[in-house]
């Protein structure tokens, strides 16, 4: 009997320590997936950033959309409108990363920020106008924003 139970009990203290392991690879693969995500949203920004600033005629469109003034051509209304919602589709994105876990509390609420300050310009309130193209729960978040007095 001595033999049987001394086998018994590596076998336990071996399934033991493959929980032990298996939870240690579980954490550092978690740990991993969060830098990813908060890597990919600081690539969000940087892109939309760098695409508005390597073209010239792009920066002036970008300020001058933000107020929405009427003597905006037709063409110009559009890649206002492409502008935003390549911007609303990253800001999405990030969004869903947030509620999936990936993307760690306090840099989503940088983002979130982000997302408010945005949704108070004028232009940017056309996303409304486009909201069918996005997630229902993250334009309930943006519409939110309204409440919020921002600094």
């Amino acid at each position: 009997m001595p033999r049987k139970a001394t086998r018994e009990n590596l076998a336990a203290i071996g399934v033991i320590a493959s929980m032990i392991f298996v939870g240690l690879e579980l954490r550092q693969n978690t740990q991993a997936v969060r830098a990813n995500a908060i890597q990919e949203s600081t690539n969000v920004a940087r892109q939309q950033v760098l695409t508005i600033a390597a073209d010239p005629e792009l920066t002036r469109l970008e300020f001058f959309c933000r107020d929405d003034p009427p003597e905006l051509t037709q063409e110009e209304r559009d890649r206002c409108t492409l502008l935003s919602l390549s911007f609303w589709w990253g800001m999405q994105g990030l969004f869903e990363q947030w509620r999936l876990d990936v993307l760690p509390d306090e840099t989503w609420e940088s983002w979130r920020r982000v997302i408010c300050l945005n949704y108070a310009k004028p232009w940017e309130r056309r996303f409304l106008a486009e909201k069918s193209q996005f997630d229902s729960t993250f334009v309930a978040m943006v519409e939110a924003c309204e409440s919020e007095e921002l600094r």
